[in-house]
């Protein structure tokens, strides 16, 4: 049974928008049930989830690389580190299901398989900042990926199952996803506070949350350089 999330007017996503350094990043999952699974692409035949220690080691990578890092990547070599983050976060294993690869011939892969969870889950994908000097505006709604500045968790706010065609709207908030969700906001929240950036001219108050311990290392971000912009 597969499900589609954040469909109907004003029945998008939760969305939560963050930077913390990697240290902050592991402990935010500390004291809670999670599994890190892969949703948007195919897996090996043989995968059940990812390894915990492969994310915060990837999450490490990406914070140093891209982040704060002073080489500048071609977009194959961003990829490469952001890709290690692309992924979802379930509290139950057993609520990741999987469906065989058929080819046009009807022949079933015995390389890879596709994620097919039963319930919502959570999201895990990059954010990034897009300023405009001409009007001084400073936007976090687009993808650009010389703005990347850190991650963003979604969580749909209603979803829609396979099993009758997709017809019934359902309030996802009644899955226990929505308490992970919920449970990981918290923690960020403990460590962090709403994100301030000076630009020439001002004050800007956008919608993510940042540590006390990255704002010590995220002014050194290539693309807040670029355009003289300062997390305070």
């Amino acid at each position: 049974m597969s499900y589609f999330g954040g469909l109907g007017s004003g029945k998008g996503w939760n969305k939560f928008n963050f930077i913390l350094t990697p240290q902050q990043f592991e402990l935010i999952f500390s004291e809670l049930k999670f599994y890190f699974v892969i949703t948007n692409t195919r897996v090996a035949i043989d995968y059940t989830a990812t390894d915990k220690s492969y994310v915060f080691d990837g999450y490490n990578d990406f914070f140093n690389e891209i982040i704060i890092g002073k080489k500048e990547h071609d977009r194959k070599q961003h990829w490469f580190y952001e890709n290690k983050i692309r992924l979802s976060i379930t509290d139950d294993i057993n609520k990741i299901g999987f469906k065989e690869i058929t080819d046009e011939e009807g022949c079933i892969s015995d390389t890879f398989k596709l994620v097919n969870p039963t319930e919502p889950v959570i999201n895990i994908t990059p954010f990034y900042l897009t300023f405009s000097e001409n009007n001084e505006s400073l936007s976090i709604a687009y993808m650009n990926t010389e703005g990347t500045i850190g991650l963003e968790l979604t969580y749909p706010k209603v979803i829609r199952f396979s099993n009758d065609k997709f017809n019934s709207v359902i309030d996802a908030q009644q899955f226990n996803n929505h308490q992970l969700f919920n449970d990981l906001l918290k923690n960020i929240k403990a460590l962090s506070t709403k994100a301030k950036l000076q630009s020439k001219t001002k004050l800007h108050r956008s919608n993510f949350w940042i540590s006390t311990e990255a704002k010590k290392v995220i002014n050194e971000n290539r693309y807040l350089k670029s355009n003289s912009l300062l997390i305070i």
